[in-house]
């Protein structure tokens, strides 16, 4: 080859070199721009990523699913006679913000098990034995359906329900998509049809529910991201900081402290609005040095299947004291309501052993991190029918019903074992006045004692609903204290609540129990039973719309009442 041809094949070489660097680098600007471009203008969220699933009731987490369980939960009216579902909610993780259109996208498996995912605008409220149901929209996925019901928070029932028929397969892909005022449900990329919004995220906000078909083996979710029409309009907000200062020299729990007595102020939760309601947390947290879970603990509640325990609200709360150096009261442990409906058709001579294991199972769970227990929880009947000499004032239910008044013994003993080191308390109402309640109770404590039964105290409930009948005299109730004290029981006030009809009158019946209870030495803790009336246990059960309470030291708004002012005052005095 000449010269001249070498030279021209070395030049050629040199420019296609640095053409093809020049391709690659074009090509990297390229794919840098694609990128950029795709990440500043799809805002889709993995939520399932960004979610605390290890909280959440009746699911556990795996590397690459989240496999959801019945639990099975309901609640049963105060009369026993009907079941409310109580389907969970991942309260403590992260849920949306939204505005105008969006659309939820999923991937499930075990769809020919029954899936079962809500999206509440807003949470449901869990009073004391009912739930207020809250906007939202729940999707039943079966193999040959798929079900849609819409609650818009006016009813128990939800207020719109479609039907699609369909054929699936096991795996598949579910997206919700929420345009304009109306839901529309696509499966596999086909849509299955729209039913109207009825407003239920008008709150601008999201909250994932999950639930499965009982006595079924679940079902899983392997992905769940959301997708807003816009660049901003939807967010994840993670769970708010759980520790609260408590620096203020007026808050209750700080008054007590300095107060020669120290006895700890506590008060009634319910786990929902302590994750959800930011208000709420800073006065459950900021305020009080002791806290009993309001439905947590309850049967129901944590034994809703036989073979099953539902601990992880409980977990939850216990956590959340401790890192704010808050005592834990249990309630309650045996009780006549409450019960799933498993242990009450459980035959009698069956019962006895249920109860102990129950006890045993709840109380040695939290040995060491849960004080004291409500042992026992209404033992007296409402009837005066029963406060014959031969039922002695007992209430009649599954427990006295299959065993006797000796299932008090049997409890007690019971929660001595699996937890030596906690207080063990008798809980009832009605014990501030003199009368056949009184008398019976009394009466039963010292026929307890006298059998060797470890009853540490007794709490005196102190609802006051309705004056005169209910009006506390802080003379008798001092007197009662007294009597106990006689024969080797501790006191406290464990779940007061004062009807607000006359504030004055409010104020001075909760500033005068926490008088009595400062002044006698057996005295050891001042409960309120409940926060703010947003959400007391006095608002009246399944009545739509909602008929809130009075009775709390915190009013619908977070306004303080001059109850509050009448505690802060009497804790105050040297």
């Amino acid at each position: 080859m000449s010269t001249s041809n070498k030279q021209d094949l070395n030049s050629y070489k040199k420019f296609r070199a640095t053409d093809f660097a020049v391709y690659i680098f074009v090509l990297a600007i390229c794919l840098i721009l694609v990128l950029f471009l795709t990440s500043k203008n799809d805002n889709r969220i993995d939520w399932l990523s960004r979610s605390d699933w290890t909280h959440f009731t009746g699911a556990e987490k795996y590397e690459d699913e989240v496999k959801f369980f019945s639990t099975g939960r309901v609640i049963n009216h105060r009369d026993t006679s009907t079941a409310q579902p109580n389907p969970p909610v991942n309260l403590h993780s992260s849920h949306l913000k939204v505005s105008g259109d969006f659309r939820i996208d999923m991937e499930l498996s075990g769809v020919n098990n029954e899936s079962i995912v809500q999206f509440y605008g807003q949470v449901p409220v869990i009073y004391d034995e009912w739930r207020q149901e809250m906007p939202s929209v729940r999707v039943t996925v079966k193999s040959t359906e798929v079900k849609v019901q819409i609650w818009d928070g006016s009813s128990v029932n939800s207020i719109d329900e479609r039907v699609f028929k369909t054929d699936l397969k096991n795996e598949i892909d579910l997206a919700l998509i929420m345009k304009g005022e109306n839901i529309s449900i696509v499966v596999e990329g086909k849509n299955l049809g729209t039913i109207p919004d009825h407003k239920i995220f008008e709150s601008g906000t999201v909250w994932f529910g999950a639930d499965a078909k009982q006595g079924s083996n679940g079902w899983s979710l392997h992905s769940l991201t959301v997708l807003g029409a816009g660049q901003e309009n939807v967010e994840i907000v993670d769970l708010f900081n759980t520790k609260v200062s408590n620096d203020s020299q007026n808050t209750l729990r700080n008054l007590s402290q300095k107060n020669k007595r120290k006895i700890p102020i506590g008060v009634t939760v319910s786990i929902n609005p302590l994750l959800t309601d930011e208000k709420y947390k800073n006065i459950v947290l900021g305020e009080f040095n002791m806290i009993t879970p309001e439905n947590s603990l309850k049967p129901q509640t944590i034994h809703p299947l036989k073979d099953l325990y539902t601990f992880k609200d409980t977990d939850n709360l216990i956590e959340i004291a401790s890192t704010n150096d808050i005592q834990v009261h249990g309630h309650a442990l045996v009780m006549g309501k409450a019960n799933p409906e498993w242990m009450q058709k459980t035959p009698e001579n069956e019962r006895q052993q249920i109860m102990v294991e129950h006890i045993k199972t709840v109380v040695s769970r939290y040995e060491g991190r849960i004080s004291q227990w409500d042992v026992v929880n209404e033992p007296l009947s409402e009837d005066d029918v029963d406060y014959s000499a031969e039922q002695k004032g007992l209430r009649r239910h599954m427990w006295s019903d299959a065993i006797g008044e000796e299932y008090i013994d049997i409890a007690f003993k019971t929660a001595r074992e699996a937890d030596p080191s906690a207080k063990l308390f008798l809980n009832d109402f009605g014990l501030e006045k003199d009368g056949q309640r009184w008398d019976a109770f009394l009466e039963l404590v010292k026929r307890l004692k006298a059998r060797g039964v470890p009853v540490d105290g007794v709490g005196f409930e102190a609802h006051v609903y309705h004056s005169p009948a209910d009006t506390i005299d802080p003379n008798i109730l001092k007197r009662h204290i007294q009597e106990l004290a006689s024969i080797g029981v501790e006191s406290r006030i464990s779940e007061i609540d004062v009807l607000g009809d006359n504030l004055d009158f409010q104020a001075q019946q909760y500033g005068d129990t926490l008088q009595v209870c400062l002044s006698e030495p057996t005295c050891t803790s001042y409960g309120i039973w409940g926060v703010t009336d947003l959400y007391g246990s006095t608002t009246l059960s399944d009545r739509y719309p909602v008929m809130l309470g009075d009775s709390l030291l915190w009013d619908t708004s977070y306004l303080p009442k001059p109850a509050l002012e009448s505690l802060q005052a009497v804790l105050a005095q040297p």
